[in-house]
């Protein structure tokens, strides 16, 4: 069995990118550690932790409750500040990732991998898939990592595949959700709906072309309800994860029931299929 490392950005990102592959790893046998660069202290704060309270921990917790649901074995922390969006005044905090050293950030990822003795690490695109400040920061700790790593292992980047979004803002579940939307008073065409979900936080496109993506990872329906679940567990980041539980069973399937990485050492086209053997 292999060991996988996964780094992301803030307590969330996993679920939406990376929770599927976790699941079924853990569930095949092998053990699965999240590494989370920040403490996602810009997100949202729940009313009813109120002015005082302790927002860090209680994401961290966030953060365990979603791992007891993927079957990850372990949670290390680096423990930068979060950033903020692009162009946030939280981009020059010299506490937060963004600004961090890439070698020392990666020295730190690369300490975990050799304690773990990790066969794979799995980071995100060039991109951070959507151009926020932390995920392009974590793209660029994550190769640099698996450089300095004693035991190198191997790297794969989490991404979204544009053309499979843009098939399925056009599905007839797509427009049978927008329909929904415009009866409940919310307005809002398919030229928008592609504008929100394939335009990054600096305003690139969101993620990559098919034809740069290598593996394909389709998820079973038990697995989905578990990425559900996960994703559930971080109930105080209303606007982004309660607007993808918000969507019809049939259109979250369609938009996270297949994950995808990169593999930086191929050129080969994308396969449907699973790469932790």
């Amino acid at each position: 069995m292999s060991t996988i490392v996964f780094l992301h950005a803030h307590p969330d990102d996993e679920t939406s990118q990376t929770a599927g592959m976790m699941a079924l790893a853990s569930r095949e046998g092998h053990r699965v550690v999240t590494v989370f660069a920040t403490d996602g202290d810009h997100g949202e704060r729940p009313d009813h932790l109120g002015p005082d309270g302790d927002l860090v921990e209680h994401r961290r917790g966030e953060a365990r409750a979603a791992a007891a649901v993927l079957g990850a074995a372990r949670i290390d922390w680096l423990g930068y500040r979060d950033s903020g969006m692009t162009g946030w005044e939280q981009n020059d905090d010299p506490r937060c990732l963004h600004g961090a050293d890439v070698d020392e950030a990666a020295a730190r990822v690369a300490r975990i991998l050799d304690r773990e003795n990790a066969d794979v690490l799995v980071g995100y695109d060039y991109h951070g898939n959507y151009g926020h400040p932390d995920h392009i920061a974590v793209h660029r700790i994550a190769r640099r990592a698996v450089e300095l790593a004693a035991h190198r292992p191997r790297l794969l980047e989490a991404t979204t595949n544009r053309d499979a979004q843009l098939e399925m803002i056009d599905s007839p579940e797509a427009v049978a959700f927008l329909e929904t939307l415009a009866a409940g008073g919310m307005t809002m065409d398919v030229e928008q709906l592609r504008t929100m979900i394939l335009t990054g936080d600096d305003g690139l496109p969101v993620g990559v072309a098919e034809s740069e993506i290598a593996w394909a990872i389709d998820l079973p329906g038990d697995v989905i309800d578990l990425k559900r679940s996960a994703m559930q567990c971080h109930a105080s980041q209303t606007s982004d994860i309660g607007m993808m539980l918000a969507l019809p069973p049939e259109v979250y399937a369609l938009s996270f029931g297949t994950e995808y990485l990169i593999d930086p050492g191929t050129d080969e086209p994308m396969r449907r299929g699973w790469p932790f053997g």
